[in-house]
């Protein structure tokens, strides 16, 4: 009896993300894969990426995963210029993808609304050909990056997967959300 009861605790490990359904993303090149999303992402050559095994993300609740974090060195030091958020909370099926997108945005928003010398714009809504986002951006003169923005994405299981990107320049910024262009999914995230 004893022994059974180690060899639950000795397994469980090995079960939990089999159960909790958590994919881990892979880098090939310059392409991403997340297969619990069915996301690819065809990343700019000049980004060295760390995946999440390699980002430490301090979550008690484990419910959010940095699945990639992008910078513009091979050092990869310092804060990353895009950094991919996966928040495995399901939200309810009676709020939109819309309410849920702008619900954290908000929380961000909120952060900064006060802060000297931060300009806010937005949020705004975009469409891909296989997603929607909502984009807020914040810029500071002070403030090193001086260019950030924001990006939410509500999948279609009501999970989120926020992206953040940052530049010294709002061209460089706008280059980088650009990109997302060439990021897809499997199936449709519209609802």
């Amino acid at each position: 009896m004893r022994h059974k009861f180690a060899l639950v605790f000795v397994c469980l490990p090995l079960w939990i993300p089999v159960c909790l359904g958590q994919g881990k993303g892979t880098v090939h090149g310059n392409v991403f894969r997340e297969p619990t999303m069915g996301l690819t992402y065809e990343f700019p050559e000049k980004f060295s990426p760390k995946l999440e095994a390699e980002i430490p993300i301090h979550d008690s609740t484990g419910r959010e995963h940095m699945i990639l974090a992008l910078w513009d060195t091979p050092q990869r030091s310092g804060a990353p210029k895009m950094a991919f958020l996966y928040d495995t909370k399901q939200r309810s099926s009676d709020r939109t993808h819309d309410t849920i997108a702008l619900a954290y945005i908000g929380e961000t928003k909120r952060m900064w609304l006060g802060v000297k010398d931060v300009k806010i714009d937005g949020p705004t809504k975009f469409s891909e050909p296989s997603y929607e986002y909502w984009r807020l951006d914040l810029s500071a003169p002070s403030q090193v990056p001086r260019y950030n923005s924001v990006i939410v994405i509500t999948l279609s299981d009501r999970r989120v997967l926020g992206i953040q990107a940052n530049a010294p320049s709002q061209g460089e910024l706008d280059d980088e959300v650009d990109s997302l262009a060439r990021m897809r999914f499997d199936k449709s995230q519209k609802k």
